[in-house]
């Protein structure tokens, strides 16, 4: 059976949007409230990595 990759929420990495590091809790966070309450103004708007961290977190 495959192991399910484990995400720690205070990992930093590189958002090609903001241009700088985040860590994923406010990655995640802020993906969720633009899309949630489309805010279209927003770069975390339909953010394609903010889409990839919020799958990791649902399958892990």
């Amino acid at each position: 059976m495959p192991q399910k990759a484990q995400v720690r929420l205070d990992a930093p990495f590189f958002c090609k949007n903001l241009r700088s590091e985040v860590n994923v809790q406010k990655c995640l966070d802020s993906f969720v409230e633009a899309n949630a309450f489309s805010f279209k103004e927003s770069t975390c708007f339909k953010c394609i990595q903010g889409q990839r961290v919020r799958n990791l977190i649902a399958r892990s």
